[in-house]
């Protein structure tokens, strides 16, 4: 039996992989899951959207730590750690998603957590610092300082949480199907490429 077919973005801070996810999507015909996925986990949690964000934001050295400093500060929510309780949100809320059937998940780890049961296509957006800065200089308004300290802070934040719960490593090449430089072409074109490339496949 043929598996469901999910493409999946992973991205680097201010790369534009949102924009050319959605844009895929748009392409494709198909539903685009994001920041949709944050409110449905909070949701399923209890949990308010703005925990749920900032637990994925926030990087991690070891879930294993927070669970046990919760444990001694009484941090818990219906029973168990309120890490715990928010990572099975966004399990569910990911597979839920996929089990709709074929569509693009930015992030969430979605590569990882849909691996064995559908035919992950899995994207990683990237592109120089100078050009991520700029967007994102562009984008919140704020100086150059600033941006390149989001950068660091954003993609520490991805990194973490992505290589605790997974056995690849964020931003390897190894780790996914196609990588693309973003700086080189435009998002369209970028979109259009990971079309091209999702035709071809075998």
């Amino acid at each position: 039996m043929e598996k469901t077919q999910i493409i999946t973005i992973g991205r680097r801070c201010g790369s534009g992989g949102r924009i050319i996810g959605k844009t895929l999507a748009q392409k494709l015909g198909l539903p685009f899951y994001d920041k949709e996925l944050i409110t449905e986990a909070a949701k399923q949690s209890g949990l308010c959207d703005k925990f749920m964000e900032n637990f994925e934001e926030t990087p991690t050295a070891s879930l294993l730590y927070s669970l046990v400093m919760n444990a001694q500060q009484g941090g818990f929510y219906m029973g168990k750690p309120i890490e715990l309780v928010a990572y099975e949100a966004q399990i569910n809320a990911v597979r839920a998603a996929a089990a709709k059937g074929p569509c693009v998940i930015v992030g969430r780890c979605a590569d990882y957590i849909l691996k064995d049961d559908y035919d992950v296509v899995s994207v990683f957006i990237t592109a120089s610092k100078e050009f991520r800065a700029a967007r994102v200089m562009e984008m919140d308004g704020c100086s150059e300082k600033d941006a390149y300290a989001k950068l660091a802070r954003v993609d520490k934040a991805r990194a973490s949480y992505h290589n605790y719960h997974a056995e690849t490593k964020w931003g390897s090449s190894d780790s996914y199907e196609l990588c693309i430089q973003s700086d080189r072409l435009p998002f369209e074109a970028a979109a259009d490429l990971i079309d091209s490339y999702i035709k071809s496949r075998k």
